[in-house]
């Protein structure tokens, strides 16, 4: 609670002292062709949202879950152009790319989630694209231009989203193609570091049953942090993709939809700095001298790249059976990534990275939903099959045991380990709610999973460019180790996920839910090894088991409050730890008892004048620790700030029956993060805030806009990742937030 004042000094510096939620996540869902910066309410007060948050459309006040959505004019408002950037508006959410660079999307809520982006370990908050899951988070970090909303579900959805949603989902939806319309939409924006993107879209009608749309965009910026050593940029941004949709409806009853999409990311890496390093006797006297005062000089030893291609299929049958509708989900996603990284941020060869990561995965899921007993029952069922194949192979200089490096860039002796898993996992599912009453009903669902996981590990040393220091302190000539040569391992397990809920609306405009909900992740394989064994080692599955409290009111049409309170028993965590006998692994680090609160306000006290406010708070500690994993017992979680905090005001002027101007200000505050379980000095970043602003003018009725906008106003500087790894490679590291951006946007709607 110690940040707690510091949190609401933040927010009256920014304009508003209200409860919560996040900026126009409130708003209708907009036409395919809808122009942005629409203003968040209808005429008459704030409008209605529907969602599909339980695998059918509903309104976001009568549905009993925890869930924050946003329409593309939100995410245009916000200035949110990857999913990763949902962090800066989602109460109890947080996003980082992770050691990777550029391309992941590592998401926590509520404290659960993992940051590690090696193929052995999985997510623990599901990421779906038009209800098709992501396997990856790797290359999983996309583009914005043509979503028509994002909803976070926080809490574990096990039962209807299924895996690796114990923490909750993000689940996307883009813009569908529209019969019997033709238009598009074109966007484009300049703004600091030679920023440039553009992106489009058309919408063809085919006919009376068919539709077209095609989407398409292009991002490209330079770097925000200078090697000094090289003179090279980190932090670009050079992306672009195009998404293809097919709606066919030959019948009234039978509606058949194909997507297809494909993007090509070369961003490289974000910029890493050292903070600190060990005197180990084997590192340059000098290499602590590799710092800089200015925040965004760097140095490193290698070139940033990266490259992260990727492309799906997925194709969606709905067929109307009258009292009931049968729904298939086909889909298969193909993922060829590649980066560097050079994490201890000297211009010396201590401890760099090379990862190529490929990966493919076809799903099918079907769903079979109604109404029954005169409408009283609502009901949902299904089945769902994945399957993956992923290899990756990561070769990185092992500093810790070799000769002194005397010259920069010097040749190092490396650890190369490679991985081929494929999972394999089937699930049956089914949820229904029975109204008992007008005002009373209840939810009873379920979902039984089967998983089965197979590997394949290579691991070796080449000693051979700088030979071995020997723990007497001579040094050996150089030669080959292989330590582990096609060691096989399988893994399966099972379980079943149950979720209780009771719903009570006593009047027309107040919702209130009670559930229970348990989320489950699978275990799975410890893909990094050092000492020679027989067999690939695992670690166990972990769960967690949500109760949860809540409400959603709309006391007059100029005021909307939603929230919730939540209790949950997170057991068998699995987190990545750094171990100085074999760097790192993952570990079940025990138990944690998380506890706190979401709460969500949209207000309109004067015409044209609206506020949004998003607050959350969450608890968390370490319990029942094997000494084996580390003195962590008590420590936050990673990646799991007790307070997070959102305002934006906005009011719109109405210069002529042509033009309206609306100014916005957006502020997002977020208390101490640590970056790992041990809460060490070095990997944590201390509570900062960020605060945006954009003016936008629309003409015509939204046919055109113009706005200028400004991102991290008071240019903050802050770290998004950090390791503490003194004690296993030598070296401490963050990697750094970007700074104060400025720049115009232009669109036009035809």
């Amino acid at each position: 609670m110690g940040n707690l004042s510091k949190t609401l000094r933040a927010v009256l510096m920014s304009g508003t002292a209200v409860l919560a939620s996040p900026a126009l996540s409130q708003q209708s869902l907009p036409a395919a062709d809808q122009a942005v910066s629409q203003p968040p309410v209808a005429d008459d007060g704030i409008a209605d949202i529907v969602i599909t948050a339980q695998r059918r459309e509903s309104r976001l006040q009568d549905t009993p879950i925890s869930i924050t959505a946003l329409n593309a004019d939100a995410l245009a408002a916000k200035g949110v152009s990857t999913i990763n950037d949902l962090a800066a508006t989602v109460p109890n959410l947080t996003a980082t790319t992770g050691p990777q660079g550029s391309g992941d999307a590592n998401f926590f809520v509520r404290g659960v989630g993992q940051f590690d982006f090696i193929i052995t370990n999985d997510p623990g908050v599901g990421v779906y694209v038009d209800g098709v899951y992501l396997g990856r988070t790797v290359g999983a970090m996309l583009d914005s231009g043509d979503i028509a909303r994002v909803e976070v579900l926080r809490g574990p959805q096990g039962t209807l989203f299924g895996r690796n949603t114990l923490g909750g989902a993000i689940s996307i939806v883009s813009k569908a193609p529209e019969l019997g319309k033709f238009g598009g939409t074109l966007r484009g924006t300049a703004g600091s570091r030679n920023r440039f993107e553009l992106d489009g879209s058309l919408n063809i009608s085919l006919g009376d049953a068919a539709a077209l749309r095609v989407s398409g965009f292009t991002r490209n910026q330079d770097g925000f942090a200078r090697n000094v050593l090289t003179n090279t940029l980190f932090g670009t941004t050079e992306r672009w993709g195009t998404k293809a949709s097919f709606l066919w409806k030959p019948t009234s009853d039978l509606t058949i939809t194909l997507i297809g999409d494909y993007s090509l990311d070369k961003s490289n890496p974000a910029p890493s700095v050292n903070l600190a390093i060990a005197p180990f006797p084997f590192f340059p006297a000098n290499a602590g001298n590799d710092r800089s005062t200015d925040f965004f000089s760097v140095f490193a030893s290698n070139s940033p790249q990266a490259r992260n291609e990727t492309y799906g299929f997925s194709g969606t049958i709905a067929y109307d059976l009258g009292p009931a509708t049968l729904t298939s989900i086909t889909s298969y996603r193909n993922l060829d990534g590649f980066s560097t990284s050079d994490s201890d941020g000297t211009g010396f060869r201590l401890y760099d990275q090379e990862t190529t990561t490929q990966q493919y995965q076809v799903s099918q899921e079907l769903q079979l939903s109604g109404k029954a007993l005169n409408s009283k029952l609502d009901y949902l069922v299904g089945g769902y099959f994945f399957t993956e194949t992923a290899d990756q192979t990561q070769f990185l200089c092992f500093a810790p045991i070799t000769p002194t490096p005397t010259q920069r860039f010097s040749a190092c002796n490396t650890w190369t380990q490679r991985n081929d898993q494929s999972t394999d996992s089937y699930a049956v599912f089914g949820q229904v709610r029975y109204s008992f009453t007008d005002w009373v009903s209840a939810t009873f669902g379920g979902r039984y999973t089967w998983e089965s996981k197979d590997i394949v590990s290579n691991q070796f040393f080449d000693f051979r460019p700088a030979g071995f220091r020997a723990p007497t302190g001579a040094v050996v000539p150089g030669f080959v180790a292989p330590i582990v040569t096609n060691l096989g391992g399988q893994a399966s397990f099972k379980k079943f996920t149950p979720k209780v809920g009771v719903e009570f609306k006593p009047m027309d405009k107040l919702l209130v839910f009670a559930s229970y909900a348990q989320g489950f992740r699978s275990g799975g394989f410890n893909g990094r090894l050092i000492a020679p064994t027989t067999s690939v080692p695992t670690f166990a599955p972990d769960t967690n088991d949500t109760f949860e409290l809540g409400f959603k009111s709309d006391f007059s049409r100029m005021l909307r409050l939603n929230a919730n309170i939540f209790y949950s028993q997170y057991k068998g965590i699995q987190q990545t730890i750094s171990d100085p006998a074999v760097q790192f692994r993952v570990a079940n680090a025990g138990e944690a008892e998380l506890y706190g609160f979401e709460a969500e306000l949209t207000a309109v006290p004067l015409p044209k004048l609206n506020l949004t406010a998003g607050i959350g708070y969450t608890s968390s500690a370490f319990r029942n620790v094997l000494a084996a994993v580390g003195p962590i017992n008590g420590n936050r979680l990673p990646f799991s700030p007790e307070w997070t905090v959102a305002v934006g005001v906005d009011y719109t002027v109405e210069l002529s029956d042509a033009f309206v101007l609306t100014p916005r200000v957006d502020y997002r505050f977020q208390s101490r993060t640590f970056f790992s379980p041990f809460n060490l000095p070095f990997e944590q970043q201390a509570p900062y805030g960020l605060l945006s602003a954009r003016v936008t003018l629309l003409a015509y009725e939204g046919r055109y806009s113009l706005s200028a906008y400004a991102e991290n106003l008071t240019d903050e500087q802050y770290f998004t990742f950090g390791q503490n790894a003194l004690g296993a490679q030598g070296v401490a590291f963050s990697y750094l937030g970007r700074p104060r951006e400025f720049g115009v946007t232009g669109s036009v709607k035809f």
